[in-house]
């Protein structure tokens, strides 16, 4: 058993290449809220207060600067409160979360899509699921929402982005270095790009944005190009991370992958239970607004609070045999584990939670149900990857053989 303590555990986590789930056990166990030095924050480990954490605008909030925030975005809709988030996120939601727009243009193109790519698979041959299918899907049906093909060319500038963002805790100056300058090279192209929108605004979320009012003012070029940077990073995520880990898991498990085949109702149950089980986002840091009390100790405010959502996720007050993955765990409520009410906390809750989650349900279920059209099983050319990195955890590749 290791010696270490909680908090010097958490910090050789932080490096994305140790497994997280023994620590965070023992976190709910015996220090359901500790202090982190390395992250300067409390860490937060059990559903209960991992939730309140989330929906409790009175005493926490979004960070909007320092490590672990999403300032490398701008100011965006998770800085934003009161009226002017109804507002804003009321237009992202047109969008994003019209059950009329998913079903009849989202999903068709995520069809057309996933068939595009899954063609150009032989089966037999060796192939990366991830490189080829799991992050371009998600990818170009952003792209293609906001009205920004182009900006599937540019994936290297978002994961530089996301890295400086949310997953940079430690606040290494190389990494918020390289994001800043992604961040003004994708500025730089998207400029020429909402001036022409202004002028000539087509149907896509782009032109929504460049052609809002608040407050009878249009959006500022600057806050159109944090939205469209944020948008673009967080739509590729989720998805892109959660598909992954659940053909790892299924590969891994052929068994499985023969039961969603023969039983294809289980498949949002599937998507579901692997976004507790295994999340693309471990944690979220919030900073504390006005002086409360979490898990018995007293927390000021300007402190700040980083929770455990892949901890809360398993936790055993709130789910049976957590530490399993159980293909049918949500057969009766997966529709709502895409949604606020959820009991999963993959998703965010309260206010903030993700604008997109209808739209990744979507995208997930019509790529597993492609998959297993096409193929009957798979097997590991190099072997079964590792989970890697932190805060965004999931395997860096799916290299695999498919059997049609």
């Amino acid at each position: 058993m290791s010696t270490a303590t909680i908090p010097e555990r958490f910090a050789a986590i932080l490096d994305g290449t140790v497994s997280p789930y023994e620590l965070y056990r023992a976190a709910r166990e015996q220090s359901p809220i500790f202090y982190s030095a390395v992250t300067d924050s409390w860490v937060l480990s059990r559903h209960r207060e991992v939730k309140r954490v989330l929906e409790d605008e009175e005493h926490f909030g979004p960070l909007s600067y320092g490590a672990g925030s999403s300032a490398i975005h701008g100011r965006v809709i998770l800085h934003m409160s009161g009226h002017e988030h109804r507002k804003k996120s009321a237009l992202l939601a047109r969008r994003l979360r019209s059950p009329k727009l998913i079903e009849e243009s989202y999903r068709p193109l995520a069809e057309k899509l996933t068939d595009t790519y899954l063609d150009r698979i032989e089966t037999g041959e060796p192939v990366d699921l991830k490189a080829l299918f799991t992050t371009p899907l998600p990818l170009q049906i952003t792209a293609e929402i906001m009205g920004i093909p182009e900006a599937t060319s540019f994936r290297h500038w978002y994961d530089m982005i996301v890295a400086a963002g949310a997953s940079n805790l430690r606040g290494d100056p190389e990494v918020s270095r390289r994001g800043l300058e992604a961040r003004g090279r994708l500025a730089e192209f998207l400029r020429p790009v909402i001036a022409q929108r202004r002028r000539e605004p087509r149907d896509d979320m782009l032109s929504d944005l460049c052609n809002f009012e608040f407050e009878g003012e249009p959006l500022s070029d600057e806050e159109v190009l944090s939205f469209c940077s944020f948008l673009l990073a967080a739509g590729v995520e989720t998805t892109d991370r959660a598909l992954s880990s659940l053909i790892r898991y299924l590969v891994d498990h052929p068994e499985v992958w023969a039961q969603l085949a023969a039983d294809r109702s289980l498949i949002m149950s599937a998507c579901a239970e692997i976004l507790r089980y295994a999340p693309p986002v471990h944690g979220v840091s919030r900073g504390v607004l006005a002086p409360t009390e979490l898990a018995g100790r007293e927390i000021d405010q300007g402190e700040k609070v980083f929770v455990l959502i892949a901890s809360a996720n398993r936790d055993e007050e709130l789910f049976t045999a957590p530490e399993e993955y159980v293909v049918d765990r949500f057969t009766d409520n997966a529709q709502r584990q895409f949604t606020p009410k959820a009991d999963i906390l993959s998703f965010g809750a309260g206010r903030h939670h993700c604008t997109g989650s209808l739209l990744a349900q979507m995208e997930m279920v019509v790529a597993v149900n492609r998959l297993l059209d096409r193929f009957s099983a798979a097997e590991w050319v190099h072997g079964s990857p590792d989970e890697v990195g932190y805060v965004l955890r999931s395997p860096p590749h799916l290299w695999v053989s498919l059997r049609a």
